[in-house]
């Protein structure tokens, strides 16, 4: 998840039971983790090229994206930030801090300023600008500072023009140094929550526990928490559990199309489409009260900005839910989204380019279609996905899921052409070809079952007088019927740490 999330949209409809009508108001939020102070995280972040030609022929904002987006800090970010200010302040109180010897080479400037300070002092000016400091040099004056007039001058940092600089200041009275001490926590608190931005509204969403429709938001949700919670688990089922944890009533309008009562209706699931679709009969598209200054309209389409995408794919579930209702001969033709009817689509996010797997379901097991098409196929490092493609051309192709340079699943178009495959491919020498199921099984063996059964020595021929051997090497009469396979090893290999049933290259088990 190197990409960032640079527009976050909102749409909230709100249905009216007086009036029969839903109400909704939209928001387009442009996000940029601008690091609001110096102990805030500074983000790296990939982009690219191809995206960002899209995204400017679409006539995004980067100005406002850059200048005026909104920050964000994750929970982890958010816990370290307020750590480091509340470490600050309390090696302050301490009073502590271990004197930093001045260089020869930095003596002069810092007499400089501090010549400047104390005519400073001397004078009316309310307050004495030091600008373009480095960090060095002002923890030296605030050091000197400190020293040479002790509860007479009070220095900050603030950042002028870009540069940080220091602010010097006559000390006043006590209350009116510790006001200006809590004046200084606050404003620190405020830059907290500035800097936490966007992600405070992600935690009202959170907390809400509102249902919360989206058109194919499987990626969407996986953006959304790492940018705004917490990393995601590599583990699957944490995966789930995660999700759902923080969004306990997802429903996506992707699914719902895709389901037996839509399918027939719906011809493609492309956002845009699906309006125009659901906007024609048996569908149709309810009224919508738009609330002045934070609506959208379908007259102005503006595909592509995150809050219109928002928008649409409301009108779109209303559309779809409705026609559910009329599917059932409901007497209310408005079927909301907590509806009974909507049950058998929630928590369940769909996959791209998983055909026969539909969608994860996040609160109970998901779909488990056949395998009985796809291949477990281990090849010559050499190989590219062209050679590959060759091998299953003459049975229609097949999607390839790489899984190692050796080994990958292979995923026949024409299933039909899996017995062929299996005749005319799993005796090849140059490569092995196993069924899905059969590769599966020898994963989920313990591996100190992986034991060659090897035939009793008094089985085999004897040679001039001698016991059969087994590799070369000689069993004893007393084995047992299972052997381990041995053999001779080159002087080079038998240097090598021995290695206990350690796969040649680690498989990512991604059609399990």
């Amino acid at each position: 998840m190197d990409f960032l999330l640079v527009q976050f949209g909102l749409s909230v409809f709100t249905y009216d039971l007086q009036i029969n009508k839903y109400s909704q108001r939209s928001y387009n939020f442009y996000v940029f983790p601008k690091p609001m102070n110096r102990q805030a995280p500074d983000s790296r972040f990939m982009c690219q090229a191809s995206s960002i030609v899209f995204l400017a022929n679409q006539d995004f904002d980067f100005n406002k994206l850059f200048k005026h987006g909104i920050p964000y800090l994750s929970a982890n970010e958010e816990e370290k930030l307020i750590k480091r200010l509340e470490e600050k302040q309390k090696l302050k109180e301490e009073n502590n801090q271990d004197l930093i010897p001045i260089s020869d080479n930095d003596k002069p400037h810092i007499e400089e300023i501090c010549s400047r300070i104390e005519n400073f002092l001397a004078s009316d000016a309310k307050e004495l600008t030091i600008d373009k400091c480095n960090g060095f040099m002002r923890r030296l004056v605030y050091q000197e500072a400190r020293i040479r007039w002790p509860n007479k001058v009070r220095v900050e940092s603030k950042v002028e023009n870009t540069w940080q600089c220091l602010l010097i200041q006559k000390a006043g009275t006590k209350e009116e140094e510790e006001e200006k001490e809590k004046q200084k926590r606050e404003r620190e608190k405020l830059e907290i929550k500035q800097a936490v931005g966007l992600s405070s509204l992600l935690k009202k969403i959170v907390e809400s526990e509102k249902i919360i429709v989206g058109h194919n938001m499987l990626l969407d949700l996986c953006h959304i928490i790492h940018q705004f919670f917490t990393p995601l688990p590599s583990d699957y089922s944490e995966f789930k559990s995660l999700v759902h944890g923080l969004f306990p009533s997802l429903l996506d309008t992707k699914v719902i199309c895709q389901s037996q009562q839509f399918k027939e209706l719906v011809s493609s699931s492309n956002l845009n489409v699906l309006l125009d679709i659901v906007s024609k009969p048996p569908f149709s598209v309810p009224d919508v009260e738009p609330v002045e200054g934070r609506s959208y309209s379908v007259s102005t389409e503006k595909s592509h900005e995150a809050g219109y995408d928002a928008y649409i794919t409301g009108l779109c579930f209303i559309a779809l839910s409705n026609y559910l209702g009329t599917l059932q001969k409901s007497e209310n033709a408005t079927v909301l989204a907590n509806s009974p009817l909507l049950n058998p689509f929630l928590n369940k996010l769909p996959i791209a380019r998983l055909k026969d797997f539909p969608y994860v379901n996040l609160t109970g097991k998901d779909p488990n279609p056949s395998r009985d098409h796809v291949f477990h196929l281990t090849f010559p490092k050499e190989w590219k996905h062209a050679d590959i493609s060759q091998l299953f051309s003459p049975y229609g192709g097949g999607y390839v899921s790489w899984l190692s340079d050796t080994s990958a699943y292979i995923g026949l178009y024409r299933r039909d052409q899996a017995g062929a495959v299996m005749t005319n491919l799993s005796k090849g020498t140059i490569c092995k070809v196993q069924k899905y199921a059969t590769h599966q099984a020898t994963l989920q063996i313990p591996s100190e079952d992986r034991k060659r059964k090897l035939p009793p020595a008094n089985d085999k021929d004897e040679k001039d007088g001698e016991k059969s051997t087994t590799n070369g090497v000689k069993t004893s009469e007393d084995d047992s019927e299972w052997k381990v396979a041995t053999g001779k090893r080159r002087k080079k290999r038998r240097e090598q740490a021995a290695t206990v049933d350690k796969k040649a290259f680690e498989e990512n088990d991604a059609w399990n």
